[in-house]
């Protein structure tokens, strides 16, 4: 997970890092597995960024690690998958 502004030379430094990164490791960054989530910003600019780097544009509620990802106030639901595991593990 990398947190970044969503201005142009970010975008580009951000690319390039994916790039000397797979350089170096041999790991790459694959697209069509990778999001980007935003906070406030225009449309057309998230829709640039995503043709920029390849990455589809994701959606808020989403699970990170099993852990929720939101924007706001926590809501029962997010955490109800957890407190059901946790119920199913302390039942056994």
């Amino acid at each position: 997970m990398v947190f970044c502004k969503g201005s142009s030379t970010n975008i580009k430094n951000l690319t390039y890092l994916f790039v000397r990164n797979a350089q170096t490791s041999g790991q790459f960054v694959n697209p069509q597995k990778s999001s980007i989530y935003s906070g406030s910003i225009f449309p057309q600019r998230l829709m640039q960024i995503s043709h920029l780097t390849g990455f589809q544009i994701g959606t808020l509620p989403f699970t990170y690690f099993g852990v929720p990802i939101f924007k706001g106030k926590a809501k029962t639901v997010y955490f109800q998958p957890i407190a059901d595991k946790v119920k199913l593990k302390l039942s056994a």
